[in-house]
């Protein structure tokens, strides 16, 4: 159980979860299928709640017929530059939504604070004190026109449109004061009697199983855009399997209204996480508690100012926990995992569902982990030159961009899949990031703006020492 509850290099990244054991191609390819493509053993409705069952055996390979001419591919990005966020973003940047009536009109970025929760009189800092008063903020800038400079700090500087505010009421350190990330963020227009378009917030509870066990736990508030008014905590779903806390918080994203409509029965918010423990210590195959790879729950906004109960979602993508077979500490052997490679230092913190015309797909942002599941409990050492500290090790790493088929995760959305079954069609390495070689930070937050066609990345972990700066790259799609 040790070995279970422990967390390491939270702030860096460089030890965030671990299996793998072959490693990734360098190229941009496909993820090796794993061969298990069986139909949903509990019809093509969706299930109410989705069992821990094997898929049924000698099925057939989902066919939705969907083109994959509508695969948006990485060649479809074309690179625009980059420019530096305020020096206020420093360790954070975690969370990031584009506002299209922001900046006079022009569109602006709404970006989140600080990682964790902290007392405005003590900025910077972690809320570990009882007595402070902690909260989660975040800050509207202008967009720049971004240029491509060898340098980072020359980059072109974004300016404030609103300065960091706080927008969670203190909502959010009711789930715990110091073990979370304030993790992503998203515009909503109003709906239904609300007064006032909405802001929506996430956090993920890093440190899960030690401060919660294996309770589950909401993720979700929202607040009005004026930052004022925050309602929550929501929990995503019931609090059933497949749905729990460890599968939400890292990102949080729209989907299109054709695409809710279509698929997820009008729900068009969407968060997710990859955190693999299981709900207890030892789980040869299961669905409780975590995923081995990154989930996708869609969710209705609300349509009120004030609200309570779960929050009615449907699940569409997760990967089952079979633990310690897959990811376990120092005997984990990727070829028991439903994500190919999968490592418990795998760590998503950005989404978005982009599209242009007739090509689309659902992109995740992240930091993976290229080797094994080394976990330095003495005697074993790791040797990992991005941290020293206690837990998981996976080195190399690098930072990917995984592209999901809209249509596939639409059909496991249906209930006509094992949502575990569905892998990304291709893995994309931007070379524009800066930090390439083995990097030790986590990547931050990914926004589309749909009516202009670009696509926002943040970079984390440039700078001397523990500068921690941030950098938003921009890409368009063509």
């Amino acid at each position: 159980m040790v070995a279970l509850l422990a967390w390491a290099g939270v702030m860096g990244g460089c030890a965030p979860g671990g299996a793998g054991g072959g490693g990734v191609s360098a190229d941009d390819t496909a993820p090796p299928d794993d061969g298990d493509n069986g139909e949903n053993e509990n019809g093509a409705e969706p299930p109410d709640t989705p069992g821990d069952g094997e898929p049924p055996d000698n099925a057939e390979p989902p066919s939705d017929g969907a083109d994959s001419t509508e695969r948006l591919q990485p060649a479809d990005l074309t690179y625009e530059g980059a420019f530096r966020l305020p020096e206020d973003f420093n360790w954070g940047a975690l969370g990031l939504s584009f506002y299209p009536d922001g900046d006079e009109g022009a569109g602006s970025l709404l970006v989140t604070g600080f990682e964790s929760l902290y007392d405005p009189a003590h900025p910077g800092e972690a809320c570990w004190d009882p007595a402070w008063d902690c909260y989660a903020f975040f800050g509207e800038v202008a967009i720049p026109t971004p240029a491509e400079e060898a340098n980072w700090e020359d980059l072109p500087q974004a300016n404030f449109v609103t300065p960091l505010t706080t927008f969670d009421g203190g909502l959010a350190s009711t789930v715990h004061r110091e073990y979370l990330f304030v993790s992503d963020l998203e515009y909503v227009p109003r709906r239904g009697s609300q007064a006032s378009d909405k802001l929506y917030g996430s956090i993920n509870l890093w440190y899960a199983e030690g401060v919660a066990g294996e309770d589950t736990f909401p993720t979700i508030w929202f607040a009005n855009l004026d930052r004022t008014d925050a309602q929550g905590m929501f929990h995503v779903g019931p609090e059933d399997t497949p749905y729990h806390g460890r599968k939400m918080g890292s990102y949080l994203f729209s989907v299109p209204e054709w695409y809710a409509d279509e698929y997820l029965g009008g729900r068009a918010l969407v968060t997710g996480r990859a955190r693999g423990t299981p709900l207890e210590g030892i789980e040869p195959v299961t669905t409780d508690g975590g995923s081995q790879g990154p989930t996708l729950f869609a969710f209705h906004a609300l349509d009120s100012d004030t609200a309570t109960g779960d929050l009615d979602a449907l699940p569409v993508l997760y990967y089952r926990v079979a633990f310690p077979g897959c990811a376990g500490p120092n005997v984990g052997d990727p070829d028991e995992c439903d994500y190919p490679d999968y490592t418990m230092c795998d760590d998503w913190t950005g989404g978005a569902f982009v599209e242009d015309g007739d090509r689309r797909a659902i992109m995740l942002l992240g930091y993976k982990g290229l080797g094994g599941n080394c976990y330095d409990e003495p005697p074993v050492e790791c040797h990992d030159p991005c941290s020293d500290s206690h837990g998981y090790h996976c080195q190399p790493y690098e930072r990917q961009v995984i592209f999901y088929d809209v249509h596939e995760l639409g059909r496991s959305a249906l209930g006509r899949q094992n949502p575990w079954i569905v892998l990304p069609y291709t893995i994309w390495r931007p070379a524009e990031f800066y930090l390439d070689d083995n990097p030790c930070w986590n990547a931050g937050g990914m926004a589309f703006d749909e009516e202009n066609g670009r696509l926002f990345m943040v970079e984390r972990g440039l700078g001397v020492s523990e500068t921690n700066a941030t950098v938003v790259h921009v890409w368009t799609v063509q």
